[in-house]
C-alpha cells in the first residue's frame, strides 16, 4: 500500500466520521439510548421479567431509531426490507458491544457504566458505515 493509498483511506475515513451525517447519527443513538431505558423499564413495570423487558425494550428502540434515521438522517422511504437491514446492520454492533462489555467489565473490572461507554465508542462507527452502505445503500428508494 503506497503513500497515495494510505492518504487516500485516511481522507475517506475522515470524511466519513468527521460529517453532520455522522454527529446526526451520534444524536439519534443518544436518543435510541434513551428510548431503551424508558422502554425497558416501562415494559419491566408492566410486569414483564426484567430480561424480557430489556430485549422487547432494546427492538422498541431499535424501531424508533429505523423511522428516525429512515426519515432525518438518510432520508429515505421507509420499507419492510429496509427495516430488516437495518435490523441486520446491528448484529456488528450487539457483537461489538458483548465483546466490549466482557472484556472491559470481568477482565479489566471497569464499572459497568465504562465498560457500556467504550462498547458504545467502538461500536458506533462500525455500525454507523454498515447501516448507510447495507440498509440505506445507494440504491433508489
Amino acid at each position: 500500500m503506497g503513500v497515495t493509498a494510505i492518504s487516500d483511506l485516511l481522507l475517506k475515513i475522515k470524511r466519513t466520521f468527521v460529517s453532520k451525517s455522522f454527529l446526526e447519527f451520534c444524536a439519534l443513538g443518544l436518543i435510541n439510548t434513551f428510548n431503551d431505558a424508558v422502554f425497558s423499564s416501562l415494559y419491566h413495570w408492566l410486569g414483564l421479567q426484567n430480561n424480557f423487558a430489556a430485549v422487547l425494550g432494546y427492538f422498541t428502540a431499535l424501531t424508533i431509531a429505523f423511522f428516525l434515521s429512515s426519515k432525518f438522517l438518510f432520508k429515505k422511504r421507509i420499507r419492510f426490507s429496509r427495516y430488516i437491514k437495518f435490523f441486520i446492520s446491528y448484529i456488528p454492533n450487539f457483537i461489538i458491544f458483548f465483546l466490549v462489555t466482557f472484556i472491559t467489565i470481568n477482565t479489566m473490572r471497569l464499572p459497568q457504566f465504562w465498560g457500556t461507554v467504550l462498547a458504545a465508542a467502538a461500536g458506533g462507527p462500525v455500525t454507523y458505515v454498515v447501516i448507510k452502505v447495507y440498509a440505506f445503500g445507494k440504491k433508489k428508494s
